[in-house]
């Protein structure tokens, strides 16, 4: 007895294992080839998550870049793609993610190739700010695309011929689907095996990753409270020059919102506060409650509530900045 539950433990790691070897051609020769461009800070989820899905799908799965050599990733990780661009073969699924892409966006080498690549694969998948790159060249114009969500406005500022959508996960125009920021490339990839292989097949990959993933969308970063704070309020507050800041905590979810900044400064706390107070000033359609730093508006059909205290540090000159979204249905 014992020898046959080791053998069916054997039997099922195996099974757990070999999509996996099929991500690489010297493993074996896959049916759909994923081709995923790599450039200078490159976003490592982007590539590796959605490397990891196709992988496990059993697709096999080629890294390139212009020139071939290793990439330095936006967070200093330095990968060697498999190929150069001149020598990379066709692809079923053209991979486009995001990162620090200023650069890759308008650079020829890449638009051409992925202009290429685009026209003859079957499925193309940009993540995060990869939709920059694939609306840098032409392919999203007319289409419904989707990106990382703080860089959503500047998205469709600057591609007005793209159809920009903000609550959704990715978004998916048939062949192209364009995912949001991060972890959403996991989704989209998914759905991309999905599309190829089946729902039963893309679960099975999710299971194996042990990912909780949700076909009809999930977790949707832009449909957080956080998008009631007003954006303009940063250039309309005349902050201390001397201000040192850092993030300590932000967090919440569709109906609240919490961040709470470390400040440095000579400026003190209540000045600040002031500061942010006349900045409020200028801000359509929000209402200060006198005596506070509280502000209300009605946005979306919620009543939005806008407060900011401050607390002290040990430290000298430093204290704590906390600002609170809260909203209920008006």
């Amino acid at each position: 007895m014992a020898t046959i539950k080791c053998l069916f433990a054997c039997l099922l790691l195996a099974a757990a294992c070999a999509p996996a070897l099929a991500a690489h051609a010297p493993h074996s020769k896959p049916e759909v080839q994923v081709g995923i461009v790599l450039f200078e800070g490159v976003q490592i989820i982007d590539f590796a998550g959605p490397y990891e899905v196709f992988g496990n799908a059993g697709f096999g799965v080629t890294t390139v870049s212009h020139d071939g050599k290793p990439v330095t990733t936006a967070m200093g990780l330095k990968v060697t793609p498999d190929a150069a661009f001149d020598a990379a073969p066709a692809f079923d699924v053209l991979l486009v993610p995001g990162g620090d892409v200023e650069d890759a966006e308008r650079d020829p080498e890449v638009l051409a190739f992925v202009r290429k690549h685009a026209q003859t694969s079957r499925r193309v998948l940009s993540v995060c700010t990869g939709s920059f790159i694939l609306a840098g060249a032409g392919l999203l114009d007319g289409l419904k695309a989707t990106t990382f969500t703080p860089r959503i406005d500047q998205f469709a500022k600057r591609y007005p011929k793209v159809d920009v959508i903000k609550d959704v996960r990715w978004a998916d125009n048939g062949r192209i689907v364009t995912s949001a920021g991060l972890s959403s490339g996991l989704d989209a990839a998914l759905h991309v095996v999905d599309s190829l292989r089946g729902t039963g097949q893309a679960r099975t990959v999710a299971m194996r990753l042990e990912y909780d993933w949700k076909p009809e969308g999930g977790f949707v970063r832009s449909r957080m409270a956080d998008r009631y704070w007003p954006k303009a309020l940063e250039a309309a507050v005349e902050w201390p020059q001397d201000m040192a800041i850092r993030t300590d905590i932000s967090l919440g979810d569709e109906r609240e919102w919490r961040t709470v900044y470390i400040i440095t400064s000579a400026t003190p706390a209540a000045e600040l506060l002031q500061r942010i107070a006349k900045g409020m000033q200028g801000m359509p359609g929000w209402s200060r409650q006198p005596g506070t730093y509280r502000w209300t508006s009605e946005q979306d059909g919620r009543q939005v509530g806008l407060s900011f205290d401050t607390t002290p540090e040990a430290e000298a000159k430093t204290y704590r900045l906390e600002l609170r979204v809260d909203t209920k249905d008006a």
